[in-house]
């Protein structure tokens, strides 16, 4: 199983009020979660995988992600 999410978040402070953005990319390939952020004008970011004993497992853990962004005013941009 392949599923990716993108959310993004306008910036605080000055990068916010020049219309920058906050990207969080969560993707599972398999029974692995690699989560991806940083600023979405640039093509470095941080990054972490976790692996899991199932595909549910990562599954849910990535949906833990992915509203807990929700919560914290990401928007999603798309899923594939």
């Amino acid at each position: 199983m392949e599923k990716k999410w993108c959310l993004l978040k306008e910036s605080d402070g000055a990068r916010g009020e020049a219309g920058k953005k906050k990207i969080y990319e969560v993707r599972i390939e398999g029974s692995t979660l690699r989560c991806e952020w940083g600023m979405a004008e640039k093509t470095s970011r941080q990054s972490s995988v976790q692996t899991f004993y199932s595909e549910n497992a990562a599954m849910q853990q990535a949906l833990d992600k992915v509203y807990a962004k929700l919560d914290k005013g990401y928007k999603l941009a798309f899923v594939v």
